[in-house]
């Protein structure tokens, strides 16, 4: 029996040789000689790491445990100064991807890719989209495609290699004549941002438009939520898969297989582990906390235990697949996910839960500031502004907001067809 799709990228990213696939504990203890290798190079090549792990023998670090004691970095290193962390000459640096910081006035990150990176990711991309698209079927995809080294660009590269053809439609303005480009191209699957998607199958419903003519989606991009995957696996009648990367962690990082019971990750290009975020303590799988990754196999700019800002756990158990690969749990946030309303915390997956689920809503954007929560709701209904009102007076941290007299809310309704954040850029509520 051929090995599931993931399974036979990760064998031949490992360079495994067995008819067999590795054990966890296999995959283990080579994700860990890499990690030694990592560090030998990175303490020789980058003047940031030099001096970061001086102190650091790679010959003691023989388990997860020892490997969790090693020093993290953070966003803000990144933002002193990227270049002190590259490997290799300039010279062999394909792509610079800039992040702005949330913040009006902090130093944006920086991020190198070399050609073997960025390979490296179209490869992981192929691979996983087979769970999604055929050959000779279409996928649509809702990001920019022109771009050399892009996201949208490497995915449209992906899927021409496995005889899929992609069309990019680019980041979603209208979700009406996105509708129009799905069917024009008569598209098999859509990849795109849970916001925008949701968009595009709200649009569909409101249309009448058949079931199961959209054969699969992939939510990536952003924070999934539970409420967006039920309204798209219900709204096209199709398998739906979710997907968590990072730029830093070469956009690509963990993604479901058929089974759909977890997101398996990127194993041989990412190392993944879940800490206390207080005290740095490593956790257990099934336990929640701070996502660190390393990247094993990015020799240009590695990143060694890197604390994402991304909350998350390791699913405990196997998947039904039989993978030997570790399941990150769907259900990812950030850090800092929220505001305090006199006291109580409300969070974005509370509103993304609540607002997602109203059939009427097919986007919203959310911020607070002088006691006011304001959201901008996108959708079909006279009545939209009273029916999200009504939803949120059942948040806790709003109703206890309204009951203590600090909190006024302020819908305003859009039915322009635009999403309400323009862009690609993450989801927040915007504390003003």
């Amino acid at each position: 029996m051929p090995l599931p799709v993931l399974d036979q990228w990760l064998v031949r990213r490992m360079g495994w040789e067995s008819s067999a696939l590795p054990s966890p504990g296999q995959l283990r203890d080579w994700q860990l000689a890499r990690i030694r290798e990592l560090i030998d190079h990175a303490k020789e090549g980058s003047p940031f790491y030099a001096r970061h792990l001086a102190d650091i023998d790679p010959v003691s670090v023989l388990t997860a445990d020892d490997f969790s004691r090693l020093p993290a970095i953070g966003p803000e290193d990144l933002r002193e100064g990227a270049e002190r962390f590259l490997c290799v000459s300039q010279d062999e640096i394909a792509r610079v991807v800039t992040l702005q910081s949330s913040g009006t006035t902090g130093k944006p990150k920086r991020v190198f890719y070399t050609r073997e990176d960025l390979e490296g990711t179209v490869a992981y991309f192929g691979w996983g989209m087979r769970n999604l698209v055929g050959p000779e079927q279409t996928a649509m995809v809702l990001m920019p495609g022109e771009r050399p080294g892009g996201v949208g660009r490497l995915l449209m590269d992906a899927l021409s290699r496995t005889g899929a053809r992609a069309v990019p439609h680019g980041i979603v303005e209208d979700a009406r004549r996105a509708v129009d480009h799905c069917l024009e191209c008569d598209a098999a699957c859509i990849v795109g941002s849970p916001a925008h998607v949701n968009m595009l199958v709200r649009e569909w419903e409101r249309r009448g438009l058949p079931k199961n003519r959209i054969r699969s989606v992939l939510l990536c991009w952003d924070v999934t939520p539970e409420a967006v995957a039920r309204n798209v696996a219900d709204g096209f009648g199709c398998k739906v898969l979710r997907h968590w990367g990072m730029v830093e962690t070469g956009l690509g990082g963990a993604v479901e297989c058929s089974s759909g019971s977890g997101m398996h990750l990127r194993e041989a290009e990412l190392y993944l582990e879940i800490i206390e975020p207080e005290t740095g303590r490593l956790l257990l799988d099934g336990e929640v906390g701070e996502i660190v990754v390393t990247t094993p196999l990015k020799l240009g700019m590695p990143l060694i235990r890197y604390r994402t800002g991304d909350m998350g756990r390791v699913l405990p158990g196997s998947c039904v697949c039989g993978s030997p690969m570790r399941r990150l749990d769907p259900l990812v946030y950030r850090t800092d996910d929220g505001i305090l309303i006199d006291g109580v915390r409300l969070t974005l997956r509370e509103l993304n839960e609540t607002l997602y689920a109203l059939p009427e809503v097919y986007d919203f954007a959310a911020s607070y500031g002088e006691g006011v929560l304001r959201v901008v709701a996108c959708g079909k209904e006279a009545s939209l502004s009273e029916s999200v009102i009504a939803a949120l007076s059942g948040i806790e941290a709003v109703s206890h907001g309204v009951r203590q007299g600090g909190l006024r809310l302020e819908v305003e309704m859009k039915q322009d067809g635009a999403p309400a954040v323009p862009g690609l850029g993450k989801r927040c509520i915007q504390n003003i």
